[in-house]
């Protein structure tokens, strides 16, 4: 006899994607006890606790909960699969997370991609930083992300996509602006307004720790479109690696965008890959070939 049944672990699943019972109850319309009932019989039936419990902050997955959840969705998108009319065509949910600086300028022309080339893919997207993105791919919350390669994949495994080399931003006046390139020596003169996400505010000031220089910070943000409206209201100058099509602030003003010279640590863009899967699932493989698609059709936006 099997003593489980698909709606115990889509509860499972659902409390484990929002962090809680109550958020997971909120999101499919259901009592918050169905959705602790349903985890705490499978924890009997296991064996083993899937939850750490943490005051005020919902739930987290245990070590082996991250297993059970990796298992548990795999077995409930077969189930989707199952259920629907028989077809040649990708169907099922396919979570896929982004980091917030990348997103608002590659992922919505992919997710259209997608729409066209998998249309019966359903996508549930998650934005976030590298840390963030990178613990919900070992938990098993993700199926694929696009992001950095910060030396943060503990295991997960990571598939190139481009390679970013990082730019100055200067006000669209600024003495500096009428050169065509500059050294990260010439900014190290000016007030920096640096981007504080995590990780990538390390990567940033590593590039002036190279070049033998120290910066003095004015402002600091974790908004790319911040620092780009700081900037081009001329509050300092910054660095960035992801640019947008026009080069200018959300309030209209313009910004110099400048290469720099020397050699320089570029980012690489990946796609992650929850462990222990030595290969993407058929859903995240049709991701994959849409962003190499998109990204091989916007080749001339690529810095450097």
């Amino acid at each position: 006899m099997i003593h489980l049944n698909l709606r115990q672990l889509e509860y499972f699943v659902a409390a484990a994607r929002h962090g809680g019972a109550a958020r997971a109850a909120e999101a499919l319309g259901v009592s918050q006890p169905s959705i602790s009932k349903a985890i705490a019989d499978l924890e009997d039936l296991w064996g083993e606790p899937l939850f750490v419990r943490l005051h005020a902050r919902g739930l987290e997955l245990t070590g082996a909960g991250a297993l059970r959840h990796r298992e548990a969705h795999g077995l409930l998108e077969q189930a989707r699969a199952l259920a629907a009319p028989r077809s040649g065509e990708l169907a099922g949910l396919l979570r896929i997370g982004c980091l917030s600086t990348l997103a608002p300028r590659w992922l919505p022309d992919m997710l259209a991609r997608m729409a066209v080339d998998c249309p019966a893919i359903e996508v549930q997207l998650v934005e976030g930083d590298t840390e963030t993105l990178t613990r919900m791919l070992e938990r098993g919350a993700l199926d694929v992300a696009l992001m950095y390669d910060l030396g943060l994949a503990r295991g997960v495994r990571l598939a190139p996509v481009m390679q970013l080399r990082p730019y100055a931003l200067l006000p669209w006046k600024h003495p500096l602006a009428r050169s065509t390139s500059l050294r990260i020596a010439d900014l190290a003169r000016e007030p920096l307004v640096l981007i504080n996400l995590p990780h990538s505010r390390e990567y940033f000031l590593s590039l002036f720790r190279d070049a033998g220089v120290t910066p003095t910070i004015a402002h600091e943000s974790t908004s790319l479109e911040m620092v780009r409206a700081l900037v081009a209201n001329g509050l300092g100058v910054s660095l960035l690696t992801t640019r947008p099509v026009r080069d200018q602030a959300y309030d209209g003003k313009r910004i110099a965008c400048r290469r720099l010279r020397g050699p320089l640590a570029l980012q690489s863009v990946v796609l992650a890959y929850p462990p222990p899967d030595a290969f993407a699932t058929p859903l995240a493989q049709c991701f994959a070939e849409v962003v190499e698609a998109s990204v091989a059709g916007q080749a001339d936006a690529l810095t450097g």
